[in-house]
């Protein structure tokens, strides 16, 4: 009785507790989403793409759709970027529509994936101001969201990675880092990346064994995956390793394989960085001719693109040294200058005064969110702390209503079960009575017994059911009431030393064989045997008895394992075993 009001309980706190939460997308549906990004990530073909989406619009709900939506704009600008290679307004309006769009549709994983791509879209061309802002709001809500409410995880932990490591959080790059490879199968090419990004990691902080090792992780890796691009990467960073050990022939050699196999993927980016750490080398052993055709073939490539002006001025700066230590005036006069102009460029944009205050700013704002996450735990502690109290009041006046209904339930309940009680005694001793005057033969016990199982078995049931209502109704004092009427049985002593002097006088043949084959027989033993002669089955003399059809069954069994030649008695019987 209690049952549907203990999970009415805890429906109503489930209601208050977890109705702000009622608009969230389901688990369900963020799988959809990211399988949704997964297919489309690489679709470049701006018709095609728009194809996909609007087959998926057929079978959405309206909050689906809006999600949707929402990543249709975003892959719509990235593809568009990608094409141009630059910043542009077609793919600023598309990111800033879908920043608007997600505010209002309550899903923290499409808000921490739509900032990371907007931010990696400006990080992407050296715009790190503009960028901040994006990777700090999608950092927030990465640290304070369970990993099931994040989609695309492994993507949205290396971007951010990439971006706090470049501007000099790298305990925060490192942690995104290792999340990012928990996400990522190892059979995806972006596995080797991650790992190698962690050994940059380690390598900037100085610590070149764990750089090392995650190098050579990596560089397994792509070579199991047969992605030579990665494998060339690896070569290219772990040549870091070596020459900082000064085995010079070790790291040249690393760095020309990584040049080959770019030059054969036409993988240009990936060719200047290799140039620049070659012509490095070439420079530290004093081999200028080298160093200055390798550094320039660096520059080729980073002189086309805007936003690889920091990479240009660390390839001025090479060449600069190059010229001073060849004595040629011309060529430090004219690098100078440019130098001069790139730095002036890039105070506004990737330089170090940049990075640095982006750098004091996350600091600022990590203290800034630590004090607001104390204020809202405290003001939710206070919140809950209220609502409990008034559930509390609730819940004590319904408990106290529904306990004064119950009580009053239970002393009818326990009139009503007393009542049956005495009618069930009544009718068992008219039965014991009627079965005492019952002295004429067998065949009349036979007759009254028969009659009497039946009504037994109607008593039975109906003991059963006073039982379960007392129970119910938690009326401990009545069970020694219900365990008496449950061992009813109509062969009392009494009714056996009748029944048995019958038996005795009709079956006198009867009772001499087993008197003289079987002289160790108990009154049990007998019981059981005389009302089997008399045709009664296994649960016809068990309910007699007042004993269960499985101690009738047991009883014969060991008689007949006692007794070679019991079974002689037994193939009278009607139920024989």
């Amino acid at each position: 009785m209690l049952k549907p009001f203990i999970y009415f309980f805890i429906g109503l706190i489930a209601i208050l507790f977890t109705s702000s939460f009622a608009n969230q997308t389901s688990e369900e549906e963020l799988i959809r989403l990211d399988y949704v990004i997964n297919q489309n990530n690489n679709v470049n073909d701006t018709v095609l793409l728009k194809k996909n989406f609007e087959a998926l619009s057929n079978n959405s709900s309206s909050y689906i759709q809006k999600n949707l939506n929402v990543i249709y704009a975003i892959l719509l600008a990235e593809a568009h970027y990608k094409s141009v290679d630059k910043i542009n307004a077609k793919s600023d309006l598309l990111f800033r529509q879908a920043k608007e769009t997600t505010k209002d549709l309550n899903n923290p994983g499409l808000t921490i994936w739509v900032n990371t791509k907007i931010g990696f879209y400006y990080y992407n061309f050296s715009e790190y101001q503009k960028a901040f802002p994006y990777f700090m709001l999608a950092s927030r809500l990465l640290d304070t969201s369970k990993s099931s409410e994040i989609i695309q995880r492994s993507d949205v932990y290396k971007k951010n990675a990439y971006f706090f490591g470049n501007v000099g959080d790298v305990e925060k790059s490192k942690n995104y880092l290792k999340s990012a490879l928990l996400f990522t199968n190892k059979t995806n090419n972006e596995y080797a990346s991650i790992l190698n990004a962690i050994g940059q990691i380690y390598f900037d902080k100085k610590d070149y064994d764990s750089a090392e090792h995650y190098y050579l992780l990596a560089q397994k890796n792509a070579l199991k995956n047969n992605d030579q691009l990665r494998y060339a990467k690896v070569l290219g960073d772990l040549s870091l390793i070596y020459n900082h050990r000064k085995e010079y022939d070790k790291a040249i050699d690393l760095l020309q394989k990584d040049i080959e196999i770019s030059e054969k993927l036409n993988e240009e980016r990936n060719l200047m960085f290799a140039n620049i750490r070659l012509g490095k080398i070439y420079l530290d052993q004093k081999k200028y001719a080298e160093a200055k055709n390798t550094i320039e073939n660096a520059e080729k490539y980073a002189s086309t693109k805007e936003y690889l002006r920091s990479f240009e001025l660390e390839i001025n700066t090479a060449l600069l040294q190059i010229a001073i230590q060849e004595n040629n005036q011309d060529d430090e006069l004219l690098l100078r200058r440019k130098i001069t102009t790139i730095e002036n460029h890039l105070q506004n944009k990737d330089g170090k005064e940049v990075i640095d205050q982006i750098n004091w700013n996350i600091q600022k704002r990590n203290f800034d969110y630590e004090l607001e996450a104390q204020k809202n735990k405290s003001d939710k502690a206070a919140l809950l702390r209220n609502a409990l109290i008034i559930i509390s009041v609730l819940l004590l006046l319904i408990a106290l209503f529904i306990y004064l209904s119950f009580s009053r339930k239970i002393k009818i309940q326990n009139s009503l079960f007393e009542n049956k009680v005495l009618q069930l005694r009544l009718q068992k001793l008219e039965s014991e009575n009627a079965l005492n005057d019952t002295t004429k033969s067998l065949e009349d016990y036979k007759i009254f017994l028969t009659e009497k199982n039946r009504q037994i078995g109607i008593l039975k049931q109906e003991i059963e059911t006073a039982q379960e209502t007392n129970r119910l109704f938690g009326a401990e004092k009545n069970k020694g009431k219900i365990n008496q009427l449950l061992h009813y049985d109509l062969m009392t002593e009494e009714n056996w030393s009748n029944f048995k002097t019958i038996f005795a006088y009709e079956q006198k043949e009867f009772c001499e064989y087993l008197n003289a084959n079987f002289p160790n027989l108990t009154d049990s033993n007998l019981r059981i045997i005389f009302l089997q002669k008399l045709g009664l089955n296994n649960v016809e003399t068990a309910q007699i008895l007042g004993i269960t059809t499985d101690a009738v069954k047991k009883a014969k069994q060991r008689l007949k394992k006692k007794y070679e030649n019991f079974d002689t008695v037994f193939s009278y019987f009607t139920d024989s075993e």
